[in-house]
């Protein structure tokens, strides 16, 4: 947006936004009245001049939107709260959401609510939204889902650790907004769910999910790469080994505009030291024809030890990394701290 790079940061008293500059990340502080009170644990949705927000409060959600009606980064933002969405009962627990839009402009929010998996959708231009429908009941508490665009339309995927299961299901464009496909699935068994999914849409239609499993063994991998092609078939491939001493967690993916260029990162942290550990964020680009599924895997981010942080929750961009651009994530630790890395960066090294 406006070749910048932008991030919605939490602080205790409600989200704050961030551009990144060349003189480094700046704060738009002219909108922080207007966030105050929202929830910090935010996804988002970026179009060109707007961003239209899920916040995740314990039991209910609120969507919300950041606007700027000028091309010049330095015009202030504005904030308008769209709506409140609230899950089927009302004590049930919301831990995290996901926010897309479909190939018709209409938007939809995803979470798992209690042991129900939900959505929510926009009735008509952003002002009215649905009650929750319910697409799946019966998971775990500590299980998640994830909204994701497809060339068809959008998916719900979310993890079911009672049954060992990750599913999905799928509603196309222009179907009625109750209509969703039967129940698919990804892959069963053998400890295969986790709470951690990440999804990218490549340019060409292709979905990359990266999922922990439950596996929690040494020299057993822990991760696992589910990849839908364009024609919804799917393939599973396990990575990342644990070790003795060497924990990873929280794997994210992300596509770029060049569709045979697909990353993946994650959390890597040494037990063996104590609280907070010696945590670090690795990158890899994807080969699928490899066994370890990981090409030449770099760390991007490993703060200082003077810190004594514990580095974790790397997060991307939900639409491909840009050609003519930077392709930034950023890291957080235990103490607020945000760390950033390119990852050109890691492409330029590994092709050297």
């Amino acid at each position: 947006m406006y070749d910048c790079w932008w991030a919605l940061l939490p602080r205790s008293s409600g989200p704050s936004l961030w551009q990144r500059t060349k003189k480094g990340w700046i704060e738009h502080s002219e909108i922080s009245e207007s966030l105050k009170g929202l929830p910090g644990q935010t996804d988002v949705w970026a179009d060109n001049t707007e961003v239209t927000t899920v916040g995740v409060a314990d039991h209910s959600l609120t969507v919300f939107r950041l606007m700027s009606s000028v091309k010049y980064c330095k015009i202030p933002w504005g904030t308008r709260i769209l709506t409140k969405l609230n899950p089927p009962s009302v004590n049930d627990f919301i831990e995290t959401a996901t926010i897309a839009a479909d190939g018709t402009g209409r938007f939809w929010v995803a979470a798992v609510a209690g042991t129900k998996v939900c959505v929510w959708y926009t009735l008509d231009v952003y002002e009215k939204w649905s009650a929750p429908l319910i697409l799946a009941q019966g998971i775990d508490e500590d299980d998640i889902c994830v909204i994701t665009p497809l060339i068809e339309g959008v998916g719900v995927i979310w993890s079911d650790q009672i049954r060992e299961a990750l599913l999905m299901r799928t509603h196309k464009d222009g179907d009625p907004q109750k209509i969703w496909g039967e129940e698919e699935i990804i892959d069963m068994g053998n400890k295969t769910a986790d709470d951690h999914l990440n999804t990218s849409l490549a340019p060409d239609g292709t979905l990359w999910i990266a999922t922990k499993n439950s596996v929690d063994q040494v020299g057993k991998p822990q991760f696992v790469i589910r990849i839908r092609s364009s024609a919804g078939k799917w393939i599973n491939l396990p990575y990342v080994n644990r070790e003795n001493t060497n924990f990873p967690t929280r794997p994210i993916v992300i596509a770029t505009q060049d569709n045979s260029l697909i990353m993946t990162g994650y959390t890597d942290s040494d037990r063996s030291i104590p609280f907070p550990h010696s945590s670090k964020i690795i990158f890899s680009i994807i080969d699928t024809s490899l066994s370890t599924v990981l090409d030449n895997p770099k760390v991007v981010i490993s703060p200082d030890s003077k810190h004594n942080s514990f580095i974790n929750n790397v997060t991307g961009p939900r639409h491909p990394f840009p050609r003519n651009a930077p392709w930034i994530v950023l890291a957080s630790d235990q103490n607020g701290n945000v760390y950033e890395a390119n990852l050109k960066d890691l492409i330029f090294e590994t092709n050297n």
